[in-house]
This record gives structure tokens, C-alpha cells and sequence, in this order.
């Protein structure tokens, strides 16, 4: 499954990181210079010629079969945060005999930080959040939505999609599901497990590039009622109508607000052909194998380090976390000799798994590198101990 030469990853390097941020592939920079070559030649023509116009769909209809959800369900737009806000306004809209959003406390941020901006603005809301384990007990017929990432920032704990879908469902819950952490890692399937409504970011995974645009996933059930909470021009009904007041596209199209990042959304269009040949199911397998690979060496050769991260492959994600009181200085470490992870608070090495271009002669040299680091206690030199902006 591996097929490194897709991707324009700097020779000797392993790169662990498509948790944060995908590697460039050569595809996206080729369709990114037809957006650069239709701008310069076609200028605002390009938005008819080269129909700049019909990309959020076209891209949702490629990302559709990598969630398990309908060409008409998913549209590409804006970031993950403001697709989080439409969703949730939306399903509240729904669901508006209710008041409560469930979610658990370490759920990513920006999802926190989104419920909240909907309490500032409708102070009736409610913003409930419980540990995970607590999640199902939790569950009642006063709460209008179950918001959750499937795979947790840091531990990669990982929920179950239709279980706890189902379970809501059960108590009149609509459920908002963040799969910023698994969409091109993992098999997933929005429509067989009765999915109202997903987001997810495309410049992890799926490579789509540094602040690639996100996604949003509506099943079709809602379509005929769902009215969009963020209403924005291209989400009309007829955008260059210039119409003074809002009607709503048909479908999924309503989601859409202002104009397109076209290209963020070229380089995508290129990245996501990467997939065109890959069996999900398939993908997930190598990730699991190669996972407990790591997992499995680190344990033995590596006692110091501590995994966060579920022993058990049928709940963990795609990346690895390890606990150690040196962490950030290990990641820095890791990464001056080519093996790139990344650290998150408190104390924690991320390395993501991604078989298009990891396998197992990657994972081998990955615990050999963090062998010789801790022999000759590469960490402690003090440029390893300066903290970075970005971590």
C-alpha cells in the first residue's frame, strides 16, 4: 500500500506527522498550478471556464466515499471550526424543543470553544460536558445534541460511530461528529451508521495542504428541513440574483457561505486522487499493523516511555501518543534526525501512522533513532529544550 513516490517527502526523512499536517504529493501541486495557469490566463473567467465555481461539490463527491456517505451529502467549505458552527446551529434548529449540546472534556478546543460562542449568543443553551467515560449515562431527553471528535487529539482513544449514534438516536439526540482525526486513515461509514452530521479537516490525512479547507457532512434525512443558521451568498439559492433576502440552495449546497479559497480547494482536487485507488478497509489494516508494531518495539526496547494511547486497536486511532517528563525535548531530538512527530500538552510525542507512505522498515527505524537518542541523551542539550511557537 505504501507508495512514498506520490508524495514529495525530503529523502532520509520519516514522517510521522499527518496528524497535524499532511506531506505536499505531487498531484496537488500539479492541479494547483492549473489554478495558478487559469487565474493568469483566464482571469475571472476562470470561474466559468474552469469552473472554479463547482469545486466545493466536486470535492465533496470525492470526499463522500472516504466517510461512507452519498455524493449529495458533502460539501467542501470554510474551515473546520466555522463548518462545527453551521452543524451545530443547524441541529439545534432541528432540535429546538431542546436546549443542552453533550460533549465530553477533552473533546479538541476549538470545539469547546465553538459551543460556547452559541451560549453568548443564545444564553437559553446549554454546554454540558462529562468525562468519557460518563458519556452514555449521560444521555437524556433534555439534550438536543451529542457533539464528539471519533478520535481524540492526543490519546487516540477512539468512540464507536454507530453505537453511540444509535444510543442517542434512541432518546430523540441529533449527533454532530468531528472527523478531522479520522477521515484518510480509517474506514468510515456516516450513512450505514444513521450520521445526522459530520466535519472534518483536509490538510491532515487527506494532504490537502496548510489550512485546507474542512468539510460538512448532512445526511439526507435532514435535507428538506434543515435551514442553514450562517447564511451567506453562495449558499443562495441563485448567488448572482444578488437577491436582497435569503432562500436557501437545495441540499447540501446551503451550507455554503462566502466565495471559495480556489487554491486551497486546487490543491486538494490534486491530493485527494491519491485515494482514487485505495481500499478503505484495507488502509485502516496496515495503520492498526503498523501501529502495534511501534507500540509493540517502544514496549520493549523503550520501557521509559509511557503510551497514553489504548493498548486495544479496535478503540485507538491512527497516531501513537507517549508520555515522558522530556517530551517536547525527545520531539525535537526525533525531529533533528529526520524522524518528524510533533508534542502536545501535558508532555506528550504524537506520531501519526499514514501507509501511503509509512511501512515497516519506517517503524523499525523510527525505534532506532529513539534508541540512540536516549544512549547518548540527545534530549538534554539545551537547544532542544526552547519551546517553539508552534509545537
Amino acid at each position: 500500500m505504501k507508495n512514498r513516490t506520490l508524495f514529495a517527502i525530503p529523502d532520509k526523512q520519516i514522517y510521522l506527522c499527518g496528524h497535524s499536517l499532511g506531506p505536499v504529493c505531487h498531484a496537488a501541486k500539479e492541479t494547483l498550478n492549473e489554478g495558478l495557469q487559469s487565474w493568469s490566463h483566464e482571469l475571472v473567467g476562470g470561474w466559468n471556464k474552469s469552473a472554479w465555481i463547482h469545486l466545493p461539490q466536486k470535492l465533496g463527491k470525492s470526499i463522500a466515499p472516504l466517510i461512507g456517505a452519498q455524493p449529495e451529502e458533502v460539501i467542501v467549505a470554510d474551515s473546520t471550526s466555522i463548518n462545527l458552527l453551521k452543524c451545530l446551529l443547524t441541529a439545534l434548529a432541528l432540535n429546538s424543543q431542546r436546549k443542552v449540546i453533550l460533549t465530553e472534556h477533552d473533546n479538541f478546543p476549538t470545539d469547546h470553544y465553538i459551543a460556547q460562542s452559541i451560549t453568548a449568543i443564545d444564553p437559553t443553551i446549554q454546554v454540558k460536558t462529562v468525562a468519557n467515560n460518563e458519556l452514555v449515562a449521560m444521555l437524556d431527553e433534555t439534550i438536543a445534541v451529542l457533539m464528539l471528535t471519533q478520535v481524540n487529539y492526543r490519546t487516540s482513544q477512539k468512540h464507536d460511530i454507530a453505537s453511540l449514534t444509535q444510543k442517542a438516536h434512541a432518546l430523540g439526540i441529533l449527533v454532530v461528529w468531528d472527523l478531522s482525526h479520522s477521515v484518510g486513515a480509517m474506514s468510515l461509514a456516516c450513512a450505514d451508521d444513521h450520521v445526522d452530521f459530520a466535519v472534518g479537516c483536509t490538510y491532515k490525512y487527506l494532504n490537502g495542504g496548510p489550512g485546507a479547507p474542512g468539510f460538512i457532512y448532512a445526511t439526507k434525512r435532514h435535507h428538506e428541513r434543515m435551514v442553514p443558521m450562517i447564511k451567506g451568498w453562495m449558499g443562495h439559492k441563485l448567488p448572482f440574483a444578488f437577491a436582497p433576502d435569503f432562500e436557501p440552495a437545495e441540499g447540501i449546497k446551503a451550507f455554503l457561505t462566502g466565495t471559495p479559497a480556489i487554491m486551497s480547494l486546487k490543491a486538494l482536487e490534486g491530493a485527494l486522487t491519491c485515494f482514487d485507488a485505495v481500499d478503505l478497509s484495507s488502509l485502516q489494516e496496515k495503520s492498526v499493523k503498523l501501529s502495534q508494531q511501534l507500540i509493540d518495539k517502544i514496549q520493549q526496547a523503550l520501557p521509559m516511555l509511557h503510551l497514553v494511547s489504548p493498548q486495544a486497536a479496535s478503540v485507538r486511532g491512527s497516531h501513537v501518543a507517549y508520555a515522558h517528563p522530556q517530551a517536547y525535548a525527545i520531539t525535537q531530538a526525533l525531529i533533528s534526525r529526520g524522524v518528524i512527530v510533533d508534542y502536545r500538552e501535558p508532555g506528550l510525542i504524537r506520531m501519526g501512522i499514514s501507509p501511503l507512505y509509512i511501512d515497516e522498515l519506517d517503524i523499525d527505524r523510527v525505534v532506532q533513532t529513539l534508541i540512540e537518542i536516549f544512549e547518548s541523551r540527545l534530549y538534554q542539550r539545551e537547544v532542544f529544550q526552547k519551546r517553539l511557537l508552534v509545537t
